[in-house]
Order: structure tokens, then sequence, then C-alpha cells
């Protein structure tokens, strides 16, 4: 070999190989609904180009999503596109419906509830079709194709939003390997979005609407200094697009109904206010506000310590300020509570003043609250009234009086009530403080702080009743009253009398030594929970059909307004109230979360149907038995045909594709939690 090449008499020695190959290489940009992602800049280059041996590689992406290149070398390829390009593009873009919560990439879930094996067996629609094809796949965040960060509008964080511009794998371009030459990559870009709540601008019930705000009313209880659980839920899990946001609370799982918007139109940044973290301290009254392009959310914390307790029982009515409520008084404690914090914040409360008030702006109010921080969310609801808010509250005591309610009704509020929950029930429905105040002065406060202490023990409306009675206050100038429509979750009985034969001693004739039969009744109990919305029939007064028509002359609005009367609790079976029933995380969500979970997911099997279905049974089996109480078999035959009017409920949701997408990643990630009776 060395003679031959000596024989050639060259200057220099050299390898005599041939014609060196060339190579091509197909980069096909797609989003992840399949369509292509054209007309974008590129540039692709390779080691030889770095130094000057081969030109650099530019062009834009054609009709088709496709960069083609020919003639290179057996080197390894980086695809760089033009970072705003992409971004403003890929803003346009919406999401597939099916998500991998395991999916690469993503960021870190502490409350996943799926294994890792999970991520090993999934593949979206386009890989499935790339490699059906013959073609390689890769998966990429916008980060991972530009080596420059773009320009993100009213992005104020140290560090770009951690799910589009991965650590470790962002601002690098995208790597071909070598091997991959001679074929087709399809490289499916996730969408530049982030999560919004899915929430409707509607007078009637919306279950979408129950749910978000219940999770809001929930996380308004962090204990944000030392957890930052707000800050994150907005600014991380709302741009993390690899799992729909969710709020952990210890064994449930709460995922909200979410839908993906455009980044810009994003959450920005919580303002989370306690006035207890102030440079002069003062009471225990938190709460947050967060906004996005198209609303606005405000959530009140509830009772969360001591002092919250002693706000709850100062409920000696004081007049309501004319700015708030024309007429009328408000639970004293409340306002007060309320004052101190607009007082201490008033710069943040101008802020949501402006940002409503901004010239073209069509931003909706949402407000909540549980429990003490419902009572807050209602008297912010009247004072921001001139904006038309929308409420939903969840285990809320009274707040205003009577002649107050009836100047504020045309704020649209949902009351959830957990059954016989204790909180709902007092201050008592009662001019208790007022005659109290007129015959005692001053110490009348304590004398009602009795009737607080005595109804949240458990005494039951009756009991409550005969005490009124007893001293003389059966007159009500203007009691305190409960404001909006409610949604109870309400625990149907169904009693059958029983008779059984049994040999006692006592009975008959024969005495202890010869015992003839006797007959001795019982009482056997069947009972569910069910979700009713008396609203709901307003809906089908309004609507038209056999079902609606049906429904309607069944049950009238006289037989409705008789069983839930307005502006206080329905009776509830027995005389006891339960403390027991007031907690937001374990008693309110799950019923909230499990029934869309139903209604999103229809053929799912679940306890709670079961449930339902057995106790319709019993009462079918009853009503042609004839065992059963007339009064109470009919009760419960209206409060099914409630439930079963829930589906009308979602009808916003359904009626946007946005919206029928977050039900389907709604039931695919999460599933039913349990449910207590009381």
């Amino acid at each position: 070999m060395t003679e031959a090449v000596s024989s050639l008499n060259l200057k220099f020695p050299v390898a005599l190989t041939g014609k060196q190959k060339k190579y091509w290489s197909e980069i096909q940009l797609v989003d992840e609904l399949g369509d292509p992602v054209a007309g974008i800049p590129y540039t692709v280059e390779n080691e030889a180009s770095r130094i000057n041996h081969i030109p650099v590689y530019k062009g834009n992406s054609d009709a088709n999503g496709i960069i083609r290149i020919e003639q290179l070398h057996w080197l390894e390829l980086t695809l760089v596109l033009d970072p705003q390009k992409l971004a403003d593009e890929m803003e346009t873009r919406v999401l597939g419906v099916k998500r991998n919560p395991l999916h690469q990439p993503q960021s870190a879930k502490p409350f996943t509830k799926r294994s890792e094996d999970a991520a090993e067996d999934y593949k979206s629609d386009i890989q499935v079709k790339a490699e059906s094809d013959g073609f390689l796949y890769r998966y990429v965040t916008i980060g991972e194709l530009c080596d420059e960060a773009p320009t993100i509008k009213d992005w104020d964080q140290p560090t770009l939003p951690e799910f589009h511009f991965p650590p470790q794998r962002s601002l690098k371009g995208h790597i071909i390997e070598r091997e991959y030459l001679d074929n087709r990559v399809v490289i499916e870009i996730c969408p530049f979005r982030a999560w919004v709540l899915d929430l409707h601008d509607t007078k009637d019930y919306s279950l979408a609407n129950g749910l978000n705000l219940g999770v809001m009313a929930d996380l308004a209880y962090s204990n944000e200094k030392n957890s930052n659980l707000i800050e994150s839920f907005f600014l991380k899990q709302c741009t993390d697009l690899s799992n729909v946001p969710q709020f952990a609370e210890y064994p449930s799982f709460y995922h909200t109904l979410s839908v993906d918007v455009p980044f810009n139109q994003r959450y920005l940044k919580a303002i989370y206010m306690n006035t207890r973290e102030t440079e002069q301290p003062e009471g225990d009254t938190r709460l947050f506000y967060v906004e996005c392009s198209a609303h606005l959310i405000v959530a009140w914390c509830g009772t969360d310590s001591l002092l919250n307790g002693i706000t709850d029982a100062s409920f000696a009515p004081k007049k309501c300020p004319g700015s708030i409520v024309s007429a009328g008084n408000v639970h004293g404690g409340f306002l007060d509570a309320y004052n101190l914090a607009k007082n201490k914040f008033g710069d943040a409360f101008k802020k949501i003043d402006v940002s409503l008030d901004d010239t073209g702006n069509t931003k909706k109010l949402y407000i909540c609250g549980h429990s003490l921080g419902g009572a807050l969310a209602l008297i912010y609801a009247a004072d921001m009234k001139n904006y038309q808010p929308i409420i939903y509250t969840y285990g809320m005591p009274r707040t205003f009086s009577m002649s107050a309610i009836q100047s504020i009704n045309d704020i649209t509020h949902y009351r959830h009530v957990n059954d016989n929950d204790t909180v709902t029930q007092i201050p008592p429905d009662a001019d208790l403080d007022s005659d109290f105040y007129e015959k005692f002065g001053p110490i009348g406060e304590y004398l009602g702080f009795n009737w607080l202490a005595t109804t949240g023990l458990g005494i039951g409306i009756a009991i409550e009743q005969l005490g009124k009675q007893s001293l003389g206050l059966q007159t009500k100038k203007d009691p305190y009253w409960h404001h909006g429509n409610i949604v109870i979750f309400f625990q149907a009985q169904q009693c059958v009398m029983k008779k059984n034969h049994q040999y006692t001693p006592w009975i008959g004739g024969g005495g202890r030594d010869n015992p003839s039969p006797g007959v001795v009744y019982s009482c056997d109990y069947a009972s569910v929970k069910l979700y009713l919305v008396p609203s709901l029939n307003d809906e089908a007064l309004a609507a038209s059909g056999k079902h609606q028509a049906a429904f309607v002359e069944s049950i009238g609005k006289a037989m409705l307004e008789k069983i839930f009367p307005r502006n206080t609790n329905p009776s509830l079976d027995g005389l006891l109230s339960n403390p027991g029933s007031h907690s937001m995380a374990h008693k309110y969500l799950p019923y909230i979360h499990n029934q869309v979970l139903e209604l999103a997911d229809p053929a799912r099997p679940m306890g709670r149907k079961e449930m339902r279905e057995s106790f319709q049974r019993t009462m079918e089996s009853n009503a042609k038995s004839g065992r059963s109480n007339q009064e109470e078999l009919r009760r419960n035959q209206i409060f099914f045909q409630l439930q079963d009017m829930l589906p009308s409920s979602l009808n916003l949701t359904l009626k946007e594709e946005t919206g029928k997408n977050s039900l389907i990643r709604y039931s695919n990630i999460t599933e039913e939690e349990v449910e207590l009776s009381k």
C-alpha cells in the first residue's frame, strides 16, 4: 500500500477513499393537533459550520412545516428557530386533548398520584402516526428550539417559565444526531400556552364555577408566608402544561377544570394579604386576588385562628355603611374584619378597581370564600355590586339582616350548604341581638354569644324556636337572613316501619312461663347524599320540551319554595346540627369534585351512583308496599328529580370546545374522592 502511494509522486500523502457520501435531513414541525408550523425562520448548522468549513443553512419552514437540507456530512445538526416568531406563533396554537402528566418535559409534581410507568406506555396521536410512517419523533417546548429567549409580556420573574424553558435543555437549539440523517424527524412542539380556570359569567348555577371557586376558597387558607402555595399555584402549576392545576390537601387531590390560553393571557402574580403580617399587625383577615386577561378572582380566608373565632362570635348588628348597602344591619364582627382589610390594603383594593375600570376592559369579577371567608366575600360583593360580581360561598354564616339582603338581591350568589353544617345556622334567624340591645344595652352582645355557643353545640332549629318563644322574641323586625341561592348536599332518608313478631313475656296472657307472640315495630332507615340546586327548576320553567314540562308539572315552583324557603336553610331531618360537617377540604370539596367527575364521565362506575341507585330501588319497593311515609317519599322523589337536572349546570362548559376538552382532561387524570355522609 505504501509503494502504491509513493508511485503517484504526490506532494502530500493522502488516503484513497473515493467520493464522500452526502446525506439529507428532513425536519417536520407540527403542533399538538398535527397541524404544520409553517413560515418559521430557521438556522441549521453542524460542527463544520462553526469552523467555517461548510455554510450555515437558513430559510423558513414550508407550508407543511418541513425543513429539508441536503448535501450534508456525517455530523450532528443543531436546529435553531427564531425565538420571537416561534413564541408568537405557538401562542396561537391550542393544546391537544390528550395530556400525559409524566410526558417529558415535565416539572416537579409532588402530589401526583400517577405511576412513573405511565410515561413508558403513553404515546400522543402525533407520535403514533409518525412511527407508523417510519419517521423519528420528538416532543419539545419552544425553549428547546431556540438559542435565546423571546420577549414575554409582563414576565418579571428572575428565571424563564420552567416548563416552556426547562433548565439544562433550553436556549441551546435542538440537536439531530447524525444517526438520524437520511430520515424525517417529526417534532411535535408544545404550544406556548398557560392554564386558567374555566369560569362562566352566568346568573345560572355553573358546576365549573362551583368546583374552581371552591378550590380557590380552600387555597385561601394557605399560610402563604411559610408555604408559598398560592404563588406556586398561579406561577408554576398554571404555566406547567404537563398536568392540570390541582390543590392537594392530603389525602385528597382536587384538580381544577382549566382551559389553555395564550401565554400572554395567563394569570399574573397573585397578591396575598394578611392583616397580621403588616408593619402594625392587627386582627387576622386574609385574602388574595389574582387576575388574567379574562377575569379577576378575590378569595377570602375563613375561620383559621382564635381571633377569627372571636370575629365570628361578635355578631351584634351594626348599621350597614351606605357605601356597602343602603339599608339594614350587618354582622358587626364581620364588618370590622372587612374594614380592617380594606384600611390596611387600600392600595391593593384600588388596583382591583382600576383593573375592572380600564377602558374597554371586559374582565369579570369572581368572589369566593368558605365559612367566615364566605361572609367577608358577601360584604365585599355588596361593596363591589356596581361591577356585577359573581360570588360562590361555602358553609357561610348569616351576615346581613333582612332589609339589607333585600337591597342586594341582584347580586348573583350561590351559597353551598353541607346538610346540617352548624356554621350555616348562625347567627340565629331572629332579632336576638337587636332585642337584647334594646332591653339590656351592651350586655346584649354577650347574651347573643350564648345563643351562638348554644347553636354551635348542635341545637337544631326546633329547639332554637322553643328558645325564642320562651324569651318572647317572636316578632322579627329585621332578623339575620341568608343571601343568594342555596346549593345543598342533602342527606335524604327513607324510613320504613316494619312489623316483627317476637315472643316476649310481658305481652299476651301466657305469663313468663308461657309467653304469647307480640308485635314490635321498628324503622329501617336508608339514606343517600344528594347534590341539590333548587334554582335549576327556574331554568326548567323557561325551557321547552316534554321532559322539562313534566318536571315542572311534577314538582311545581310552590312546592320547591316550601321545601327550600329563600333566605334561610331548609328544615332538615332531626334536631341536631353538626360542626363536623363544616370542613371545606373534607366535606364540601369531595361532593363538588365527584359530581363534576360523574358528569364528565357518565359511563364511569362510581360509588356515589351505586348508592343513589340502591336508594331509588328502596324507594320504589316501599312505594309499592305502602309502608313508607308518603310525604317523605314525595319529598325524596322531588330531590331525585333535582339531582337528575344537574347536567344542565355544565351547559356553558360544554358549549365551547375548550370546555369539552377540560372535562375530558379532568376525567382522564382524577378519580372519585371519599365522601363522608355527614
